[in-house]
């Protein structure tokens, strides 16, 4: 995306107007006109979102173990529950066609990271340099090391529980919006800034565009079949897992469930826009919510979510209590063996350098560290996804590449790969070259290492950017723009 910026006179921000001109920054990148080749040194900055390298042991088994098989069949559940709900109906196909692609997604990553760190080994070497830390470490970490451990324990017993019931409302649009109902009412009793955060008033916009999208997304036997999955889930969850508010409203059989959901789904009026905006502007106000069934349920289920709520944050904010002993020991030990430790990351600027590397995953198999063209010709089917544009297509089969052409290859380049760390919230980040100029923009990963926010692989680690000279290309040859070119300081050519 190209974006100008505009500003007043003065070149300081201003309102809208007329007047405004083109914002012209102090200092901006360069854009190289040169392309990378594989050994090329290669340095990207962004603000990647969260990593877990540091995390315990224990959270390390429970990710491999636990928590990423179940969300693998969980999310396969659900993708079978809406297929089949679709089959023989193709209005709720077209309504859940966005939610289901989400559910791949997440299914994907998912399955990705956990055939990752089973591949690096990552519980077992987590595990050796834990145990061989804590052998080493101060006397003085020990009772906050062992509370840490225990407080995690405790945590993950609730895990289940907490995952499906964020799928409850996640995945299903009438009970989610009897949800934000009724959390919005119970929010809006308090101060403004006391609220929770995605129910202040500069959220209520946000929560109204919800509410009037349900039409656009909603089949009635989809939702119950795909409550039916999790509540069947969570009936068999042990019984100190369970909150009674569930039990009271759904039963703990099969028959139970089908039954309460039939005569919920029946009775609710929510189904109607004018019915959800209207309880949403009382809602808004902290005011009486119109009775209704749903919002009878979310009542109850809101008052569990609270409790659980301030469980999950006691626990979360006694291990932030403790958690700096942990990190203080393993500080202490890494720097015992030479070896640095630096910060997971948290949303905030990092720099990582290395180079542009080829990948080679697998016996016999191997991904250069350049491709061209050719692969976007090669993947056309003319069907979605692998539709590519017949602009495009048409540009590439004229072969007029000029300046842009990679001088080896002989031909136009599209991406390239590094051994960058990168992670979620990287992607858009530049990529710079030795000289500082920008050579290509962050946005992928290769499967082998969806793991990375867990356990860093060098063996597997690469980064995937778009090259430039692409960009250029495309601006130059196939959708012409060399105005913008020009401004930019880049030949169009």
């Amino acid at each position: 995306t190209l974006l100008r910026a505009y500003v007043g006179k003065d070149g300081k921000p201003a309102p809208y107007s007329k007047d405004n001109v083109p914002y012209h920054p102090p200092a901006h990148l360069k854009m190289s006109l040169d392309g990378p080749k594989e050994g090329d040194y290669a340095m990207l900055a962004g603000y990647p979102g969260t990593t877990y390298r540091l995390r315990t042991a224990d959270e390390f088994a429970s990710q491999i173990d636990t928590v990423l098989p179940r969300r693998v069949e969980v999310f396969q559940q659900l993708i079978d529950v809406i297929e089949a709900q679709g089959k023989g109906n193709a209005e709720a196909r077209t309504r859940y066609a966005s939610q289901l692609q989400s559910l791949k997604n997440n299914r994907k990553r998912a399955a990705g990271e956990l055939e990752g760190l089973l591949r690096s080994d990552a519980k077992s070497q987590r595990a050796q340099d834990e145990q061989a830390m804590l052998a080493n470490a101060d006397g003085k970490y020990k009772a906050d090391i062992d509370a840490l451990f225990a407080s995690l324990a405790e945590g993950r017993e609730a895990g289940s529980s907490e995952f499906l019931v964020g799928l409850m409302s996640s995945q299903t649009q009438l009970l989610r919006s009897a949800l934000l109902l009724e959390r919005l009412r119970v929010e809006s009793l308090k101060p403004d800034a006391e609220r929770e955060a995605g129910y202040q008033q500069r959220d209520q916009a946000l929560i109204e565009g919800v509410l009037k999208q349900v039409q656009r997304r909603y089949d009635p036997a989809v939702e119950k079949a795909l409550l039916t999955a999790l509540l069947t889930r969570y009936q068999q969850l042990p019984d100190a897992q369970r909150d009674a508010h569930y039990d009271n409203l759904f039963g703990r059989t099969p028959a139970e469930l089908a039954k309460h959901l039939d005569e919920l789904y029946a009775q609710t009026r929510l189904g109607d826009e004018a019915q959800r905006l209207s309880r949403f502007e009382a809602a808004r106000k902290g005011g009486f919510i119109e009775a209704d069934p749903l919002v009878s349920v979310a009542s109850a289920l809101v008052m569990a979510q609270l409790n659980a709520e301030r469980e999950s944050k006691a626990r979360e904010g006694e291990q932030l209590r403790l958690r700096p002993s942990y990190m203080q020991a393993l500080f202490a030990w890494r720097a015992s063996q030479g070896r640095a430790v630096y910060p997971d990351a948290n949303s905030t600027l990092r720099i990582s350098y290395g180079k542009v590397e080829a990948l080679h995953p697998r016996d016999a198999v191997s991904y250069a560290p350049v491709t061209t063209v050719a692969g976007i010709v090669e993947k056309n089917t003319n069907t979605v996804p692998f539709d590519a544009p017949k602009p495009l297509l048409a540009a590439i089969a004229k072969g007029d590449f000029g300046s842009t052409a990679d001088p080896v290859l002989r031909t136009q380049t599209v991406n390239f790969l590094t051994n960058l760390d990168t992670t979620g919230g990287n992607s858009g980040s530049p990529v710079l070259n030795a000289k500082g100029e920008l050579i290509g923009l962050n946005f992928d990963s290769n499967w082998e290492s969806v793991s990375a926010s867990w356990w860093f692989d060098p063996r597997y680690k690469r980064a995937v950017h778009v090259d430039m000279r692409y960009l250029r290309w495309l601006l130059a040859k196939v959708y012409p723009a060399p105005a913008l070119l020009q401004e930019m300081g880049v030949p169009a050519e």
